[in-house]
């Protein structure tokens, strides 16, 4: 059914109730509107029609978790939120949801809600998509008040939430207590995760994973910094956290590469804990784990967790160390020497063999050269050096001082 262009004009006097029912007399079909957080604001009158998802939203005032999950699961969420236009859905019987049509309500970039049109009176055509399109430009002014009264709530949870990070002096009792007032539900245990990047909007981008995964997050100029943790009946241990967390990082990391020019994404998370008191600590350790993968990108490309961070996580105390001391490696500076006057590369043959744990064959395919080639070259380091390779603590501390060597360098 088309409908003249500004249609809805003559409904902006109306309450949202009154706009529900005028855009299911034109669509001949029950329409919810919701809020952001899924939310229901209004409904249209349905008659027998209803399918047991609405209904369930309809008393408890809200979309049920389970069609919520569902939803996410098949991209329809990620749709919405990436698209101006609206979404035909299929039904998925299994969690009582019929066929739908929605679409996002938005102030320019920024989702204030949603339409949903339940296809069952009549079928919704893509000539019905127009109705849809003027039906939330017409929500728009409806909801921008309500959206402002919840921005302020989000607004005094984000302060709060950086109080934390940012060392939070109050006991843990007054911590569970100022998020209760602040109707914020903290996981236990939780982890603090950090996504870096050049793009100045990460948050919008990230915005469909956050929703999806029902993350506390703040930004800090190019970082996106996340409460990672699980709202569950069931408790999770340190090491689900851990997996649940690099599960969500490959995928968003995933999708990230999919955009081809956008820039190369950092992400690193600290340690879990079950003391809120502790949010701070997790937070520098995850600052520290993009720190140093953007010192040692090779190094680290596969790391994302403090935890696993192994040497790494010690070079800048090493490095703090020396400077200190005044201590310099004089073996590795005869190295360099050599390398300077003869226009060599023995160096990266030395950290290339340590990198691979000094498997001979490993580091000869790294470097592309022949194995007794890569022989005649170690047997040189050992001589300018004067350095025995098979021994494992001068193995060790060559390795270290080569790598907060490089630290210096980078830095």
């Amino acid at each position: 059914m088309s409908v003249q262009p500004n249609y809805f004009e003559q409904f902006q006097h109306v309450d949202i109730d009154d706009l529900a029912d005028a855009i299911g007399e034109v669509l001949e079909n029950p329409i919810t509107i919701e809020d952001a957080d899924h939310k229901l604001i209004a409904y249209s009158s349905h008659g027998e029609s209803t399918d047991p998802a609405r209904w369930s939203t309809i008393m408890g005032r809200r979309v049920p978790e389970k069609v919520l999950t569902r939803l996410w699961k098949e991209g329809i969420f990620q749709r919405l939120l990436t698209e101006d236009r609206p979404v035909h859905i299929p039904a998925f019987d299994d969690v009582g949801l019929g066929k739908r049509v929605a679409i996002a309500i938005r102030k320019g970039e920024e989702v204030l809600g949603y339409i949903w049109a339940q296809e069952v009176n009549r079928p919704i055509s893509t000539e019905d998509d127009e109705i849809l399109r003027q039906a939330a430009r017409a929500a728009v002014a409806r909801l921008v008040q309500r959206q402002g009264k919840r921005k302020a709530e989000e607004q005094r949870r984000k302060d709060f939430f950086w109080e934390l990070l940012l060392g939070n002096p109050a006991s843990e009792a007054q911590i569970r207590r100022k998020a209760e007032s602040l109707h914020m539900i903290l996981p236990q245990p939780f982890q603090i995760c950090i996504i870096d990047a050049p793009n100045g909007q990460l948050d919008r981008y990230f915005y469909p994973f956050i929703m999806r995964e029902k993350l506390m997050s703040v930004s800090d100029g190019t970082q996106l910094i996340l409460l990672m943790g699980k709202i569950s009946p069931q408790p999770i241990d340190s090491e689900a956290l851990h997996q649940s967390t690099e599960q969500f990082l490959r995928e968003l990391l995933e999708k990230w590469e999919q955009r081809g020019d956008a820039g190369k994404l950092l992400a690193g998370y600290g340690q879990a804990y079950s003391s809120y008191q502790e949010m701070g600590r997790s937070y520098r350790e995850a600052l520290q784990v993009i720190k140093l993968k953007r010192l040692f990108e090779a190094e680290t490309a596969q790391i994302y967790g403090y935890h696993d961070l192994g040497i790494y996580r010690y070079l800048l105390q090493l490095k703090r160390w020396s400077e200190a001391d005044g201590y310099q490696n004089v073996r590795l500076q005869r190295l360099k020497r050599y390398d300077r006057d003869n226009q060599s590369n023995l160096l990266e043959t030395l950290e290339t063999y340590l990198d691979a744990a000094g498997k001979v064959n490993s580091t000869a395919q790294r470097l592309h050269i022949h194995i007794n080639t890569l022989s005649y070259r170690l047997r040189r380091i050992e001589e300018i050096m004067q350095v025995d390779l098979d021994n494992q603590n001068q193995r060790t501390a060559l390795y270290l001082d080569l790598k907060a060597d490089k630290l210096g360098k980078e830095q």
